[in-house]
């Protein structure tokens, strides 16, 4: 079987310099969506807070997000334990998630708008309601629950054919010993 012909020099920058560009815009893309992550997260406790009267100001259906934040939160970081993600690759899938569930709802949000714009052509929109407050709460706990892990990592160096490979069964009632004949 013939070997494909050695690229150029010129045709070796051109790939090098993809190849890093494309990692940096990756780079940029995740870390826009932690930023978004952390911006929804914060703008999240800002909506709850927004009197700054302390805990005298959050109602009782902020108080249950409160809670089942903590408890998918300390489900995140059980499975991500569990399954081998670092900690700064299970706060990446947290923030990510976070990020990705902004830009749909500000996605969502823009189409509105636009919608109830040129139906009403008034400028005098107002979404602060009880329903929508609830729906943004409701996603932010959708995200936290989707981000948490579901299977382990795959090492770095571990090849699609290592993986597949079928074990055979035993007849040993102990695994991890097998049988000879």
């Amino acid at each position: 079987m013939m070997e494909p012909p050695k690229p150029s020099l010129l045709g070796q920058a051109d790939t090098g310099l993809a190849h890093g560009l494309c990692g940096l815009l990756g780079g940029l893309k995740h870390l826009a969506l932690w930023l978004l992550g952390l911006t929804g997260l914060a703008g999240c406790f800002g909506l709850i807070f927004e009197y700054g009267e302390g805990l005298a100001d959050i109602s009782l259906h902020e108080w249950g997000f409160m809670l089942l934040l903590l408890a998918l939160t300390w489900r995140h970081v059980h499975y991500s334990r569990r399954f081998g993600y670092g900690f700064w690759r299970g706060l990446a899938r947290w923030l990510g998630a976070q990020g990705i569930v902004l830009v749909v709802g500000l996605a969502v949000f823009g189409l509105v708008v636009s919608l109830e714009a040129q139906a009403t052509l008034s400028n005098e929109l107002s979404y602060e309601n009880k329903e929508s407050v609830l729906s943004l709460l409701a996603f932010v706990l959708l995200a936290v629950y989707l981000g948490a892990p579901t299977r382990p990592r795959q090492a770095a160096n571990a090849s699609p054919e290592a993986a597949s490979v079928r074990r055979e069964p035993s007849l040993s009632s102990n695994p991890d010993k097998e049988v000879s004949l």
